[in-house]
């Protein structure tokens, strides 16, 4: 299960960035993960609820935003959703090769409080 890592390393980039930033507490951390990305959501929420537990982010609600993959036909230029077994282009039913969005993996963002001056 490389969730388990992946949250790992999302808990680590976080701290690091309340530190920087100097915040007290994180209340919120947003992922953006694509269709393509292999991740399990079901497992990456069960991966943070038991890395996080009596971490400073015990409290940290995890928001997990899909990210559609999409893909652009040469042929006629538009911009469709694709599937893993389905690429063909729906106006020309052309195979699209030019994947544009639906492996994105990344933090989005991170909401805290700052320490009061």
């Amino acid at each position: 299960m490389h969730e388990v890592s992946i949250i790992n390393g999302v808990i680590d980039i976080a701290l690091e960035k309340a530190r920087e930033n100097k915040l007290k507490n994180i209340n919120k951390i947003t992922l953006k993960i694509g269709d393509f990305s292999g991740v399990m959501k079901d497992s990456l929420m069960f991966a943070f609820q038991s890395a996080s537990k009596e971490t400073a982010l015990d409290n940290t609600e995890l928001i997990i935003e899909r990210v559609k993959a999409t893909g652009e036909c040469s042929n006629c230029n538009i911009i469709f959703e694709i599937e893993h077994f389905n690429k063909l282009c729906p106006r020309c039913n052309e195979f699209c090769c030019n994947i544009l969005t639906g492996y994105e993996l990344y933090i989005d963002t991170i909401d805290g409080d700052e320490y009061d001056s």
